[in-house]
């Protein structure tokens, strides 16, 4: 039996690994299969001129030597696998399993296409379709496409192409159904090119594998004959957020003139690649610490750096590098596992890049800068439209690596407000302080009921008139009491009933209130979240909300005296105070109990 080795299968195919070409293959039992060169390690030729085609994940298929042939797909793509398929509500929210019974099924197509590696160099990319059922069929019309930019992996197996993740079932398998078609990348590093080292974090590079997968899905589709819609939405969340916003900044760069985006969802991201890093390193830790691992990891491989892992790591690590990262055998939790949860990033990185000023950390920063969206190399079309979202209790991303991308795009031009279809830069940095998990769902949902609601807010991309009268008024809290006292509702009563609620009086007695006692009240309860009054303003102000001019007007608003009422009935205003108050007690949900509530909610009413 004669070998022929991958590094000199030019020889037959006219190509070489690197370039990752494609080859179709006839099985012996008469089926085809389309590999790209990347995704094989050998063949085998048998005296009866049947071959062995031996897969680099160790698979052996035999094969008809006369029927291996090399496709050119030039600027085409070439679909590898089509087959049925289901979604389902599944996701574990921190330990809290979310789910519900019904399946939807799909059609999955995985496809190759042709882009750019890392190094400037042509290449072939894998990823996959999402196709509803109803929608291949032909009983529903898609409304659009959602290009989804995964978040992060570390198993091969792990790869769009060869599994649904988690998000992809939120998207698509939820009760509101959406008529979507999803389209995913695997990325430089899955899939087709698994046998290279990922481009986590690295910008450029997984962006243009989002938009050129984009484009060869929408030719794919037309020579299907399916209406892919008119809408375009690019979603992301943690890594997946970073790579959405790399995206955006790739299509305004380059793209403008074959794909525009109706909206960009970014959540959790670090837009801030350089402050992540400072923050994992200030801070000595992360509850999520496979990340900072797989970051320098990718880095120096993706960027040819040649870095001695063992003046990066610590030793027990440097050594296990092609085991935990490079071989793509683990899923990320026994990774942490078997570094050790609990591990300080001093106990991972080196003393080097634990010392923010030493030469290595330095070098190494002004990298991470390089990759970050908040960088003058961008001027971001202020026609597209953009969503932000992050946690301040982000235990895996640290929200300080996220804010300077509100600041980035307030500066040329976006203004942040927290109501969509106000302004082109809708954002929401004031959830509480859930981890990195539960805020997933939030974003999921808040992105869905977005994507819903499109086609009744926007008509051929122009904001509804009647909606966009609504959300162009200026919403005024303290304007709105003043209102619902002339009414006669008593608002100072019901703030003193939240503020002696939020106090910790559980009798719920009125307590007197000033400009001081609001303050102390806020102050207590900020310091029971960990937050100060100054990151408070931060936050309200990233999503749009002046929180010193609304507590300045809430002070002027107890100073005065009450307004009268409409109502002649000396008794009126008491009684509608009453009922303002008992239906704020029946119903209030105290902050410090958001997330557990949540949680059984979802419990009761999703399983």
């Amino acid at each position: 039996m004669k070998k022929i080795l991958l590094s000199s299968l030019f020889l037959l195919l006219a190509c070489i690994a690197t370039e990752a070409k494609v080859v179709k293959v006839t099985l012996t039992d008469g089926t085809a299969k389309v590999f790209t060169t990347s995704e094989l390690a050998a063949i085998d030729f048998n005296a009866d001129g049947t071959v062995v085609i031996t897969t680099y994940d160790g698979r052996q298929l035999p094969a008809l030597s006369a029927d291996i042939e090399e496709l050119t797909i030039g600027e085409e793509a070439v679909v590898t696998k089509v087959f049925p398929d289901t979604l389902s509500f599944n996701i574990d929210a921190d330990g809290t399993p979310v789910s519900l019974p019904n399946d939807r099924a799909i059609m999955k197509v995985n496809y190759v296409y042709p882009s750019i590696d890392p190094f400037g160099e042509p290449i072939t990319l894998s990823g996959t379709m999402l196709i509803p059922e109803e929608i291949w069929t032909g009983r529903r019309c898609s409304e659009g496409i959602l290009m989804v930019n995964h978040y992060t992996k570390f198993h091969r197996d792990e790869a769009p192409t060869r599994s649904n993740g988690e998000l992809e079932n939120i998207l698509l398998a939820n009760p509101l159904y959406p008529q979507y078609i999803i389209v995913e990348s695997d990325f430089y590093g899955f899939g087709a090119t698994e046998r290279f080292p990922q481009a986590f974090l690295q910008g450029t590079v997984n962006a243009r594998a989002s938009l050129d997968g984009l484009l060869s899905a929408r030719e794919l589709l037309s020579g299907m004959g399916i209406d892919y819609g008119p809408l375009c939405f690019n979603i992301g969340y943690s890594s997946g957020g970073f790579d959405a916003l790399a995206s955006q900044k790739l299509r305004d760069m380059e793209y403008a003139d074959r794909i525009s985006f109706d909206k960009t969802f970014s959540g959790g991201g670090p837009s801030d690649v350089r402050e992540a890093y400072r923050r994992y390193v200030l801070t000595d830790s992360t509850a999520y610490n496979a990340v900072p691992l797989l970051l320098m990891v990718c880095t120096n491989e993706t960027q040819k750096l040649n870095m001695d892992y063992n003046n990066v790591f610590q030793p027990d690590i440097a050594s296990r590098i092609d085991e935990l990262i490079l071989s793509k055998s683990y899923s990320s939790w026994p990774v942490c596992d078997s570094i050790g949860r609990d591990k300080k990033i001093h106990e991972i990185l080196s003393d080097a890049y634990c010392n923010l000023e030493s030469p290595e950390s330095q070098a190494i920063q002004a990298l991470f800068d390089s990759f970050s969206m908040t960088n003058d190399d961008w001027t971001p079309d202020t026609t597209q439209r953009i969503y932000l979202f992050h946690s301040r209790g982000d235990d895996y991303v640290p929200i300080q690596s996220a804010r300077p991308m509100i600041r980035f795009l307030k500066d040329r031009g976006f203004e942040p407000s927290i109501i969509p279809g106000r302004t082109n830069l809708q954002t929401n940095f004031v959830v509480r302080s859930m981890g990195h998990l539960a805020s997933t769902l939030i974003y999921y949902i808040q992105t869905l009921a977005a994507i819903k609601a499109w086609p009744m807010m926007y008509t051929d991309g122009q904001l509804n008139p009647i909606y966009k009268a609504l959300a162009s008024q200026e919403v005024d809290l303290v304007m709105n009491m003043r209102l619902l006292d002339a009414m006669g509702f008593d608002c100072r009563a019901l703030i003193r009933r939240i503020a002696s609620l939020m106090a910790g009086n559980e009798g719920g007695e009125s307590i007197e209130l000033n400009p001081l006692t609001i303050y102390m009240t806020i102050h207590e309860q900020l310091q029971k979240l960990g937050i100060s009054e100054q990151e408070l303003i931060e936050m309200s102000e990233d999503s749009g909300i002046n929180m010193t001019k609304f507590l300045a007007d809430l002070y002027a608003y107890f100073a005065e005296q009450p307004a009268g009422s409409s109502d002649d009935s000396p008794t009126a205003p008491a009684r509608r105070a009453a009922r303002l108050i008992n239906a704020f007690d029946s119903s209030a949900t105290p902050a410090i109990r958001y997330e557990e509530q949540l949680r059984d909610w979802m419990g009761d009413h999703l399983k």
